[in-house]
């Protein structure tokens, strides 16, 4: 009886696929782009009461703009380095940013949790990732 060939993976044999391979690389590019301005819209909102919270918040923008232009995927600008780097820049920056943003006094109370929270946003987005495909090389 003739045997039927398997279908053929887009993955890589070494990298097998995650639980949590959730997002592919096309889809995280759509979401950096529509957090940007939203980010930015928060960082003006939260200059009226906290400074330095409106600081962590543009400067989370600014890095996330930046690197969004600089990788590799469907809405890069300048393709610069990989989707995987991509994922690993924001794995650090949004820890660091998470940081920072408990370092804020807690009044206003408000300012710090939007901090908080778009310190949490890339953690968690970059965690549910899909790295392992030949997209994010």
């Amino acid at each position: 009886m003739p045997t039927l060939p398997l279908p053929v993976s887009t993955r890589h044999a070494s990298a097998p696929r995650r639980a949590l391979d959730l997002v592919s690389p096309r889809t995280h590019a759509i979401l950096d782009r529509l957090c940007l301005p939203v980010l930015l819209g928060c960082a003006v909102w939260a200059a009226r009461r906290s400074k330095p919270a409106a600081a962590i918040i543009l400067a989370h923008a600014v890095g996330e703009g930046t690197v969004g232009c600089l990788t590799r995927f469907p809405t890069g600008v300048w393709p610069v380095f990989s989707f995987r780097t991509h994922v690993r820049i924001g794995q650090v920056a949004g820890t660091s940013l998470l940081a920072l943003s408990f370092l804020l006094p807690a009044r206003p109370r408000a300012e710090r949790n939007v901090a908080i929270f778009w310190g949490l946003v890339p953690l968690v987005l970059n965690s549910i990732s899909d790295i392992a495909g030949p997209d994010a090389e």
